[in-house]
């Protein structure tokens, strides 16, 4: 506090020198200068182990730092839930209980002395298993990762305690704005398939130690397991620990893949919360899949509309000028064999409508008029640093590899990216644009609909649509 007083004493007296020194000094005329062309990304060698049960292992050189990140995923999770909701994130918390007939903190203690900590999650078609360590503890940490998803413990007597927590993280996210509004929007597009399906406490009390330990047994295997190294690492060494921690591994099936394609319907979903300070808005529609031409263009007219923070036209309107929200995001949320445009907003309850009309306003303006050059530069430019930033750390690299794996892009995809990137024109922002179709569009909102509701019914580009 001194320091900043201090400096701002010295910043006010010096204020006429200052003056002076400005209105003194000769004129210049200083241009921004003009991007050159995109580097060509230079990733590190990959090098793929591949073990004679299926189980693939890659392996990427990175930084001077004397870590390791190791990542195991397993092509698995809700999509074998089958008739128990709830089932592959109960059977991902009790594998944290842990190994070889010790306890959770064995197996924490275990993983601390590696230099690390072990994270077990289940998402919709993947269960992730990962550590980062000590360079020199990265053998150890693969059979550490083997034992817990080979040789958990599964205790039947931590059964409760966790379906308690998971009913009670359920309740919590049924409490919130946010949650309440993703979830409906989800089922709105999904269906009661595993992508929109509505984890219920009695779902949560139906599963069995059976169950679980069935799951674990059935679903975890090689065939469907891949595993990532990136960092520093002994090669000769990570493999022989491969070879040892999983060559006697049982194949099993194929991994799970997800084939969910959202429904194209017109709808708006209004949920009611009384007394809201702000309503949460989310919209959405399906969009061109993420191998069909021209998904960079559509990337960056997303980013344009409000995927690039402080540069997008949403956040400049709604945020910057009007003040009616702390930001709007829009992303494009690539599936397997599809894609969903999907943007996020709260804004303030009595500027709901507005903000809504002014959205649609701002979809309608681009595609109807091109960006101009340096607009949509300062998008591109946005997005390379993104992506740059996303491959300067092991995890943000391990993340990229699984990327291009998981939709079969090959490693020219990362590489080329910055290119593609800049050959995108701002005719080709616009025309893919129109995609983004607000006669297409499926809305939800959450909030006092005693304030809200009969504006939202009266917007224009609304009218038509399946209010529910």
């Amino acid at each position: 506090m001194k320091r900043f007083f201090t400096r701002f004493a010295l910043a006010a007296t010096s204020g006429t020198l200052c003056t002076a020194l400005i209105l003194s000094a000769p004129a210049y005329s200083v241009g921004v200068p003009k991007p050159g062309p995109a580097p060509i990304v230079s990733l590190p060698a990959r090098a793929d182990v591949r073990l004679e049960n299926g189980l693939i292992a890659t392996l990427v050189p990175f930084g001077h730092v004397p870590k390791t990140t190791i990542v195991l995923t397993v092509g698995t999770g809700a999509l074998a839930d089958g008739a128990h909701p709830g089932l592959s994130r109960l059977a991902a918390d009790l594998m944290k209980q842990g190994v070889r007939g010790g306890e959770a903190a064995t197996l924490f203690r275990h993983a601390a002395d590696l230099g690390g900590a072990v994270g077990i999650s289940a998402g919709l078609d993947t269960l992730t298993v990962s550590i980062d360590v000590l360079a020199e503890h990265g053998p150890a940490a693969i059979a550490l990762l083997a034992d817990v998803l080979r040789r958990p413990t599964l205790p039947a007597s931590e059964l409760d305690r966790l379906k308690a927590d998971l009913k009670r993280a359920l309740a919590i996210a049924r409490s919130q704005q946010q949650s309440m509004a993703s979830e409906a929007f989800a089922h709105l597009f999904y269906g009661d398939g595993p992508r929109g399906r509505r984890i219920q406490d009695a779902d949560v009390d139906a599963i069995s130690i059976t169950d679980i330990r069935t799951f674990v047994g059935q679903e975890l295997a090689a065939k469907r397991t891949r595993i990532y190294v990136a960092g520093r690492y002994d090669a000769s060494a990570i493999e022989t620990a491969l070879h040892t921690a999983f060559d006697d591994w049982s194949a099993g099936e194929p991994a799970r893949i997800d084939h969910s394609v959202p429904l194209t319907s017109r709808i708006v979903q209004l949920i009611d919360r009384p007394g809201a300070k702000q309503s949460t808005i989310l919209m959405g529609l399906p969009v061109r899949a993420l191998k069909t031409p021209g998904f960079t263009d559509l990337s960056l007219a997303n980013a344009l509309l409000g995927g690039a923070g402080l540069l997008s036209r949403l956040d400049e309107n709604l945020r910057e000028e009007k003040g009616w929200t702390y930001g709007v995001q829009t992303q494009i949320e690539p599936l397997q064999d599809a894609a969903l445009w999907v943007l996020f907003a709260d804004v303030n309850t009595p500027d709901t409508a507005a903000a809504i009309q002014e959205i649609f306003k701002e979809i309608v303006r681009l595609s109807t008029t091109a960006p101009d050059d340096d607009e949509l530069q300062r998008v591109q430019n946005y997005r390379a640093g993104h992506f740059l930033m996303g491959a300067s750390s092991r995890e943000g690299l391990i993340g990229q590899v699984q990327f291009v794996d998981r939709h079969e892009l090959g490693t020219e995809w990362l590489t080329n990216y910055l290119q593609r990137l800049q050959r995108v024109t701002p005719e080709g922002v616009h025309q893919a644009a129109r995609e983004i179709d607000p006669m297409r569009i499926t809305v939800v909102v959450a909030g006092d609909l005693s304030k809200i509701k009969s504006e939202i019914e009266g917007i224009d580009a609304l009218h038509g649509a399946d209010f529910r």
